[in-house]
């Protein structure tokens, strides 16, 4: 089964890319800050505090200078040890210590000190790092993430209310898409329950789609009787000149004439039968039985024997061996068939059409002229909306196999014989040019 290439593009929810934004919004300033205050701790720490220790033996060895008695910083966050000696005390005793700013085990944690020597006298200054952390968490991080709170609840709120604003749009548009139009005349309107939540602009579409799926709703049902009466009122007219050409044939013997005007009636009464059960729209009221394909097309074949005699075209079937019997509606399955049959019989110019039966499908071909499908396709899904081309005669006979086979689920395709051939090489015919139509079944 082959199916023509279409652009797919991805959609979004207008709500899911609210929230897509929102979030990648809170990501990128989490990272930020978590960077920035990376950078702000190893500028303090390693250029700030390191400066700050330098100047504090500087001032140190200046206040010592003046008065060999001063005394060593005893702050909250500084304070030190000194020594006059080449040992020095126990607990640095195990430790190499280097002139400058360093980081050791002191007290019990690793600290930042700074270590100088002069004259004689060894100083060891000690900063209270834990302290700085404090006050950075106390005077930095808490009121940052104080104020991004505060921002971010304000952001969630509006991301709320857009929600609200665009969720009455949404539910109008699921709504427009979900509408059952064959049981309409039965059912309220589907907007009636969405409320737009004072969104004036929700509302003047909400009213817009209600007049729109009234005025559609009425055009249907006119379509619908109107396709019911006209198909009621041609039964008549058509059964009278059957019967008339039927007499004529009995007093006057068989003649192209009569044999061409009984095959254009019978043509007539088949387009009626399947223009009123494409008006029902309906397979509930149509009884269902479980026979064979084989059974119809046999039937089928016969009835149109005079037909594709005066065509100067032979029917062949092949049958499918393994046939099961299929729950089938007979009078519905006549017209798909008979419709594609007397298409290829009245428009493809061919000699002979092949009917052969598979598990799941039944291929139906022709080796006549063909038709050119829209763009240089090479294979069509049947669809009304998407044919491209021109048949001459009736010109609707596929269109109207396209509705019945979706009353009945099933799907139908037009193939180029030719290419279809070249894809299907174990099917015993000739790549000839021609249609080949496939009915695919439940």
């Amino acid at each position: 089964m082959q199916k023509s290439q279409t652009h797919s593009f991805q959609k979004h929810a207008l709500t899911e890319i609210f929230n897509r934004y929102y979030w990648l919004q809170i990501g990128l300033i989490a990272l930020s800050i978590v960077v920035g205050i990376g950078c702000s701790a190893w500028i303090i720490k390693g250029s700030l505090l390191k400066t700050a220790l330098e100047q504090e033996m500087e001032h140190y060895w200046s206040r010592v200078a003046r008065d060999p008695d001063a005394d060593l910083p005893d702050t909250k966050n500084l304070y030190g040890y000194r020594w006059n000696t080449r040992t020095p005390p126990q607990q640095f005793r195990n430790m190499h210590l280097n002139i400058g700013v360093n980081r050791i085990w002191v007290d019990g944690k690793e600290r930042m000190t700074v270590y100088g020597e002069k004259n004689g006298q060894h100083v060891l200054l000690v900063f209270g790092e834990s302290n700085v952390n404090k006050l950075v968490w106390l005077f930095g991080l808490a009121p940052l993430m104080f104020s991004l709170f505060i921002l971010y609840s304000f952001l969630w709120w509006s991301n709320r209310r857009a929600r609200r604003y665009f969720s009455p749009i949404t539910r109008l548009a699921n709504a427009l898409e979900h509408i059952d139009w064959a049981h309409q005349k039965t059912q309220a309107s589907p907007f009636q329950d969405i409320y737009t939540n004072g969104n004036m602009e929700a509302e003047y579409l909400k009213q817009a789609l209600e007049k729109y799926h009234d005025v559609l709703s009425e055009f249907i049902q006119r379509e619908r009787e109107f396709t019911g009466d006209v198909s009621h009122e041609l039964r008549t007219p058509l059964t009278i000149l059957k019967g008339n050409v039927q007499l004529c044939q009995a007093r006057y013997g068989q003649d192209k004439v009569f044999t061409r005007l009984n095959n254009t009636i019978d043509d007539m009464q088949l387009l009626v039968d399947t223009l009123l059960a494409i008006a029902r729209n309906t397979t509930q009221h149509i009884a269902s039985e479980q026979m064979l394909l084989s059974e119809i097309i046999d039937d089928l074949v016969d009835s149109l024997h005079a037909v594709s005699q005066s065509k100067g075209m032979q029917i062949y079937v092949q049958q499918d061996t393994s046939e099961q019997l299929r729950n089938l509606y007979p009078s519905m399955t006549k017209m798909v068939l008979s419709n594609i049959l007397r298409n290829a019989l009245n428009y493809s110019q061919g000699s002979e059409i092949q009917i052969i039966q598979q598990k799941h499908s039944l291929l139906i071909a022709d080796n006549g002229i063909g038709i050119n499908l829209p763009n240089d396709a090479k294979v069509q899904e049947l669809k009304s909306t998407a044919l491209g081309f021109e048949i001459k005669g009736h010109g609707i006979g596929l269109q109207l196999v396209e509705k019945l086979c979706k009353q009945l689920g099933w799907r139908v395709e037009l193939f180029d014989r030719e290419y279809y051939m070249s894809i299907h090489p174990e099917l015993n015919l000739a790549a000839n040019t021609g249609l080949v139509v496939v009915v695919y079944f439940y």
